[in-house]
């Protein structure tokens, strides 16, 4: 299975494969960079992500991204951008498919507004909320840390055979500046593409594999 889409930028990647392995070899280096005050929440921090990587992994992950933006007002906001390739196990109008998961939702009693919206590239389906979720208990820290309230917008985007589902999900703990990011959201969605893009390696070496195939001159 895979995926193109044109990332928007300000975002870091973080490493979805082998995540605690991966995280583990430069632990070395942010020990030696962080004040020696803070090293037990580092340590917290970096075993949080290998548990959230890894499970982020099993779950059809092709990329995670930590982001930092600059809002009107000049202030700081970060985000969180997931990209998830799902298989429907069969293939289908890709909007039933989209129907279906409206359905779910409600049926869920999901309080997300879903959106259905034809773009240029196909329809696509998105679902926005601002959820109550608890915050991590930092080392050292006493009592409960209580709720905070995360803004989270979510793309469905389907194959035009509707056998794969594309989920970009999209949060941020800067409620009040989420409905910002809803253009560079249906941008994104609008990007996905289920094919090769023309241009790329992957285009490349397809119409190599033909040309070969069809016994064509050598370049």
């Amino acid at each position: 299975m895979s995926i193109w889409l044109e990332l928007p930028s300000g975002y870091l990647p973080l490493p979805v494969e082998n995540s605690a392995e991966r995280l583990a070899e430069i632990e070395p280096v942010l020990a030696e960079l962080c004040p020696p005050e803070r090293q037990d929440l580092l340590y917290a921090t970096l075993n949080t992500f290998a548990t959230l990587l890894t499970e982020l992994d099993e779950r059809n992950t092709v990329y995670c991204g930590l982001g930092w933006h600059t809002a009107p007002d000049e202030s700081v906001v970060s985000s969180t951008l997931v990209v998830s390739l799902q298989p429907t196990g069969e293939e289908r109008n890709p909007r039933l498919v989209l129907g279906d998961l409206v359905r779910a939702a409600a049926n869920a009693d999901d309080q997300a507004q879903a959106d259905l919206v034809d773009l240029p590239g196909g329809p696509a389906l998105f679902f926005e909320s601002v959820r109550s979720l608890r915050k991590p208990t930092l080392p050292g820290q006493q009592g409960d840390p209580g709720h905070a309230d995360v803004y989270q917008l979510e793309a469905i985007v389907p194959s035009e055979k509707g056998d794969l589902l594309a989920a970009l999900e999209f949060s941020t703990p800067h409620a009040a500046s989420g409905t910002l990011f809803r253009e560079m959201m249906v941008l994104l969605a609008n990007s996905v593409s289920f094919t090769p893009p023309p241009g790329s390696e992957e285009q490349n070496a397809s119409a190599q594999q033909i040309h070969d195939l069809l016994g064509g001159p050598s370049a």
